[in-house]
């Protein structure tokens, strides 16, 4: 079985997020900057409508005090709202401890999906994007709904993931879709070295504000090499 690296751990906390809220607004590996505007801050995953920091953490020992007294840092640093740290292992009493007493809210996640709504695969069914504005086009910072959907050979529609106010031209967003799309066919998560070819082959789809289609066979071809 593949190892889930961090960048697909946070591609699995994202969906998660999603699956738990449709309307939340995010986006992923930033660079947001301090309340001085002279430095930036990397950031997993920035929810910028309630201004919330998300840290994800694939470790293989649980997460420490240390982590959470960094992102105590970081938020004072961006003037962040709250904070969450995601993590496989799970977490210290200490750092519970000082994460309740920041308003920070820890959470254990697997690293390992599951995925058992998913719809069923048909061999001959494909995968669509589509992106609604949720505001007038002349405004410059409009919101955007996007949908990753799998019509099967029935045409029955069964969304994969939504996500609200999220940059779809970003070629990291990219690499999101790529996952949805591969943990669907493959049944597990993708190696990032898979997500960073189909990116490769198929990122051009992905712009934000174009509809596109992908045929599942074709799609099924990158589940080989995770054989």
């Amino acid at each position: 079985m593949p190892v889930v690296d961090g960048k697909n751990y946070e591609r699995r906390v994202m969906r998660y997020l999603t699956e738990k809220d449709k309307y939340i607004e995010f986006d992923l590996d930033v660079m947001i900057a301090d309340t001085t505007g002279q430095r930036k801050r990397q950031i997993d995953i920035w929810l910028p409508k309630t201004r919330e920091i998300v840290e994800c953490k694939n470790y293989s020992n649980v997460v420490g005090i240390e982590i959470v007294d960094a992102m105590v840092g970081t938020m004072v640093d961006i003037g962040a709202t709250g904070g969450r740290i995601f993590s496989s292992a799970g977490f210290t009493k200490p750092a519970l401890s000082r994460a309740e007493k920041a308003s920070i809210r820890c959470e254990k996640l697997s690293a390992q999906e599951e995925i058992g709504y998913f719809p069923a695969k048909t061999g001959d069914g494909y995968y669509t994007g589509d992106y609604v504005d949720l505001c007038l086009s002349s405004k410059f910072d409009c919101d955007t709904f996007g949908r990753i959907n799998y019509i099967d050979c029935d045409d029955n529609i069964t969304p994969l993931c939504v996500g609200r106010s999220v940059n779809w031209n970003n070629p990291k967003m990219h690499g999101f879709i790529a996952y949805i799309i591969l943990l669907h066919i493959i049944g597990r998560p993708p190696s990032n070295w898979v997500v960073k070819q189909f990116v490769d082959e198929y990122g051009d789809y992905f712009k934000q504000g174009s509809e596109w289609v992908l045929e599942e066979r074709e799609a099924s071809t990158f589940a080989i090499a995770e054989d």
